[in-house]
């Protein structure tokens, strides 16, 4: 699929790239915007897009900087990245949160999209970050209110749903990817110093697309899951990507390096984006039709289980009174949208 591009900054010529299922049939669709996660593309969300307007939406799969054909970072943004201060760290987060939330406000306006339907049951925007991609989505929630009036209106008139897809460390919306703290048993090849550094990405795509037997998902006991060892039942996703599909859908350069020290370096910005966007009332009153969930594969890797779990004992604190579905899909690891599609994106529209 081809990369399309939408300018996000108009002083700086900040682009980010995309593609783009199209507008299906049917009128008015549902619109998802989709994130990704760290190292892999927005080509891992290729498989939805295929699908997509035989099941009447349309899925737009966006590059975050510096993936492939989005601005790459300038030396000082990486230079605030590694050793910035907190306000420096403040403005950074702020600015990537600006980029997606100008990038959906210019493709709602520029392609027409529909807004909600008064049912409620189809038409608008559905967010739906991936892995460490849902941090920059919540990001864009959190910093809507500090966007102009204008992108700020579009938004909060056409905005639905959040879904958090697998958050955490290293993949799955999971604790350090909240700005919560991992448990003693985490365990990741990406930091364990025991692998050698030059392989540490190799191991890691091969070790995040296995599949796991967890003893029990339901508990929120952390011996019960499987941390370091795969399931034999099914291959890793990974051996099943064409070779020259799976290289420009895994980075390994530079452009996938700024990820994990953004992880580790911001986790202050990343929980109060956090908190912002899921518990804010103001964000709240400012999203009125915005259902909240958080989805992840009972097969995935332990981060994207426990992530579950941290958002709920997190959530008990900070936000009760907030309504948000927690879902777990049986039989799909992290890549379920590569590998069951049809069923993912059941699961998607369920939540939308």
């Amino acid at each position: 699929m081809a990369f399309q591009t939408l300018v996000v900054h108009d002083t700086t010529g900040v682009e980010l790239s995309y593609i783009d299922s199209g507008a299906p049939a049917n009128t008015p669709y549902t619109t998802i915007f989709a994130i990704h996660g760290m190292n892999f593309t927005n080509l891992v969300f290729e498989r939805l897009l295929e699908i997509a307007p035989s099941r009447g939406v349309r899925v737009v799969a966006i590059n975050r900087r510096p993936f492939p054909g989005s601005t790459p970072f300038t030396q000082d943004e990486v230079n605030v990245t590694i050793t910035g201060g907190d306000e420096e760290r403040d403005a950074q987060m702020e600015a990537r949160g600006h980029e997606i939330g100008t990038f959906i406000a210019t493709f709602i306006q520029r392609f027409s999209l529909p807004p909600p339907s008064d049912d409620k049951k189809t038409g608008g925007v559905c967010l739906l970050g991936w892995s460490v991609g849902a941090l920059f989505q919540l990001a864009a929630i959190a910093t809507a209110d500090t966007l102009p009036e204008a992108a700020r209106s579009v938004l909060s008139s056409h905005i639905r749903s959040l879904i958090l897809y697998g958050l955490s460390f290293s993949s799955e919306p999971g604790p350090i990817a909240l700005g919560l703290p991992m448990p003693a048993q985490n365990w990741n090849p990406l930091v364990d110093t025991t692998v050698p550094e030059a392989l540490r990405l190799e191991a890691f795509g091969q070790w995040v697309t296995s599949y796991f037997d967890h003893a029990n998902v339901v508990t929120q006991d952390l011996d019960s899951l499987s941390w370091v060892v795969p399931s034999l039942s099914r291959p890793p996703t990974i051996f099943g990507i064409p070779a020259g599909k799976r290289s420009a859908m895994y980075r390994l350069g530079e452009d996938a390096a700024t990820d994990l020290p953004f992880l580790f370096f911001f986790a202050n910005q990343i929980l109060k984006s956090y908190r912002k966007a899921c518990y804010d009332p103001k964000i709240s009153a400012l999203f009125p039709q915005m259902k909240r969930s958080f989805l992840c594969g009972d097969k995935t890797a332990a981060f994207g289980v426990n992530g579950m779990w941290a958002m709920k004992d997190d959530q008990a604190v900070h936000g009760p009174k907030t309504e948000i579905v927690y879902k777990m899909i049986r039989g799909t690891n992290h890549f379920g949208h590569w590998d069951d599609p049809e069923q993912l994106m059941d699961a998607f529209l369920e939540l939308v």
